[in-house]
């Protein structure tokens, strides 16, 4: 195809306008609004992120992916959101579910064929379950659907009818899900013992997983450069087009994005904190924690008000991404709450 003479695309390249941004300011504000609103339902809704997914940092990815779907579809939406927590653990599954459509893992039909007996007088495969760990794992024996059934109705005590409408389909496939997922788990529990097939319960920072060659003397390097309060040092660590963020609230790319705003904001001379970091073991994954401290308080506790990943560069003793989970406060309670270990939430967003 040929372009007429004079037209461009250099445009592109243009600076920001003030307009521009404005809206960004006010977009960015509405988000903090809209995460503040939610906060009552939020933990609900991790819970049953959490319950679908094999590691808190993917129960974290989901919950994410859902608020910015909800943001989106709540600004076009006019009529009232009846039930906000049923509201996103709809998004939440569709996007679940989704995920795995994409990835080809799991066939994903429904059936309405089960038997004809009510549905509260099945047996409750879960009630016993104590172990938060063990209802994970034989949870993670169904398929994708009828996983979400038995969460919906024998976790969070949902009506047939308003599963149905959730996951969008009949209250006879969301009994039949149930069936063959309770009968599953019952048979799971069943079989389950010291030295049967199914694992005992993993204890946090228990369960080993293959981590890039490198990934810890990059990650103990960084800590060393946190705890030495050398910004330049942090930043050296960083691919030129290295990220970082703050997950759920903001993101900064390349080196002055990065030293600029989340390391000077916390090791810089105004920062209201004092902080130090440790290194530890979390299922599977070597995980920075930032212990904190106010200023003029020598005497005050510590305590760990952030965890922190790092994804290394592919071939290169460097970052290509470093996550701050400061406004994941389940995330927080899982990770420090599971290792023993005293901390704070921070809410769910800036100011």
């Amino acid at each position: 195809m040929t372009l007429e003479t004079g037209t461009s695309f250099e445009a592109g390249t243009a600076g920001e306008t003030a307009a521009l941004a404005e809206n960004r300011a006010n977009l960015r504000q509405a988000r903090r609004d809209f995460l503040v609103a939610l906060e009552p339902v939020r933990a609900s809704v991790y819970a049953y992120c959490r319950s679908l997914t094999p590691t808190v940092w993917d129960a974290e990815d989901l919950l994410q992916e859902t608020l910015t779907k909800a943001l989106a579809e709540a600004s076009q939406r006019y009529e009232p959101i009846r039930n906000t927590q049923a509201w996103l653990i709809r998004i939440a599954t569709n996007t679940w579910i989704d995920s795995l459509r994409r990835s080809s893992r799991a066939a994903l039909e429904w059936t309405d064929s089960a038997p004809d007996f009510p549905d509260d007088a099945a047996p409750d495969p879960l009630a016993n379950l104590a172990v938060e760990s063990a209802l994970r794992q034989l949870l993670h024996l169904l398929p994708p659907r009828e996983r979400a059934c038995v969460v919906l109705k024998d976790v969070f005590s949902y009506p047939l009818a308003e599963i149905a409408e959730m996951l969008e389909t009949t209250p006879g496939a969301v009994k039949s899900a149930l069936h063959r997922g309770r009968a599953t788990l019952q048979a799971a529990r069943t079989a389950t013992d010291p030295a049967g097939p199914f694992p005992k319960a993993v204890s946090a920072g228990s369960r080993d997983t293959v981590q890039p060659a490198g990934h810890e003397a990059l990650l103990r390097r960084l800590a060393a450069a946190f705890n030495a309060y050398d910004i330049d040092a942090m930043v050296s660590l960083f691919l030129t087009s290295g990220r970082s963020e703050v997950v759920g609230n903001a993101t900064e790319t390349g080196h002055e994005e990065i030293r600029a705003g989340s390391l000077t904001d916390t090791f810089g001379p105004d920062a209201a904190e004092i902080h130090r970091t440790t290194v530890h073991r979390f299922d599977g994954e070597n995980v920075i924690l930032m212990w904190e401290r106010q200023k003029g308080a020598p005497g005050a506790s510590e305590v760990v008000s952030d965890v922190l990943r790092v994804r290394p560069a592919f071939g290169a003793p460097l970052i290509a991404e470093l996550k701050w989970y400061f406004f994941c406060p389940e995330v927080l309670a899982e990770v420090a709450g599971g290792l023993g270990l005293p901390f704070k939430t921070n809410g769910v967003s800036y100011f």
